[in-house]
């Protein structure tokens, strides 16, 4: 497939959930090993936070621990002092949350963050919702979006897995809301010759 190869993959929030309550946290781990996987520390921290109340926040939480060698919780300007406030805040006794779509912007944030020409190294973020869709102004042009649902295709047409549609029942029977049907694979908009992910995750 023509294209650049993307080099660094993070999943959103609502990837990192649906595939917990999926059972399929470990299809992750089928990026090449020289592809580095990451997350920002609020997608972690929105991820994990709950972890005594929810079993999705759980499980990602021990997926996380087990394969902290190939899978890096990145800090991000943003995360730090929206972090902090939280822990303040907590300290005092007080309601603490993030704010809406930080988790978005702390993606944006690491990866203008590693940029040392323009536009950047190509990367993916997996995405479940919107957002990166819709505010097409605050997303890297250098980042290809992939939705849940057309990367599970994609790795059923490559053979990595025996069946998408398997692994779309079991979230979709353990989280309804799960957007099964959303189809997004959009190559990064200013790399030369578009991107392709496919290869991040066949060798």
């Amino acid at each position: 497939m023509k294209g650049k190869g993307i080099r660094v993959v993070l999943p959103d929030t609502g990837p990192l959930i649906s595939l917990a309550m999926g059972q399929a946290l470990e299809l992750l781990l089928l990026v090449a090993e020289d592809v580095r996987l990451v997350l920002t520390d609020v997608v972690a921290y929105e991820a994990t936070h709950r972890s005594s109340e929810f079993p999705d926040a759980r499980s990602i939480q021990k997926f996380l621990a087990a394969h902290a060698a190939r899978i890096e919780v990145a800090p991000t300007t943003v995360g730090a002092m929206a972090l902090a406030d939280i822990a303040r805040k907590k300290a005092a006794g007080e309601t603490a949350a993030l704010p809406k779509d930080l988790g978005e912007l702390s993606i944006t944030n690491f990866v203008i963050s590693l940029r040392t020409t323009n536009p950047g190294d190509p990367m993916l973020v997996i995405i479940e919702d919107d957002w990166f869709a819709t505010s097409a102004y605050a997303v890297p042009g250098n980042v290809h979006l992939l939705s849940t649902s057309a990367w599970l295709d994609g790795l059923e047409a490559m053979g990595l897995i025996p069946s998408a549609a398997e692994v779309r029942s079991r979230i979709q029977s353990a989280r309804p809301n799960f957007r099964g049907q959303l189809q997004v694979d959009m190559p990064a908009a200013k790399v030369a010759g578009g991107t392709d992910w496919q290869s991040a995750f066949s060798a």
